[in-house]
C-alpha cells in the first residue's frame, strides 16, 4: 500500500494533557478521523477501518461504543439494497 506522510504541528502541552506520546497521539487522530469520515459518509467502512488500522469487526465495535451506527441507510438506500438482495 502506498502511503503519504502528513506533518502536523501540535503544541507539546496537548500531548502532555492527553498523557500521549507522538505515536499514541497519531494513532488517536487516525482513529477519530476514521470514525468521523465514516459517519459523514466520506469513507467506506473498509477504508475507514484501514485508516484506523483496525479490521472491520473491531472498527464496527468502536463505532458502536461511540454511538455511530455501523449501518446507516436512508430509506432510498435501504430500498435499493433490498432490491439487489431480492435479485440474487
Amino acid at each position: 500500500m502506498k502511503t503519504t506522510e502528513i506533518t502536523l504541528n501540535i503544541p507539546e502541552d496537548i500531548l502532555y494533557t492527553l498523557n500521549e506520546d507522538k505515536a499514541g497521539f497519531t494513532k488517536m487522530l487516525k482513529y477519530y478521523a476514521a470514525m468521523e469520515l465514516y459517519r459523514s459518509h466520506k469513507l467506506s467502512m473498509g477504508k475507514a477501518a484501514e485508516l484506523a488500522e483496525m479490521n472491520k469487526a473491531d472498527f464496527m465495535y468502536e463505532l458502536g461504543k461511540n454511538g455511530i451506527p455501523s449501518i446507516d441507510y436512508d430509506v432510498q438506500e435501504f430500498s435499493e439494497e433490498i432490491s439487489r438482495i431480492a435479485d440474487i
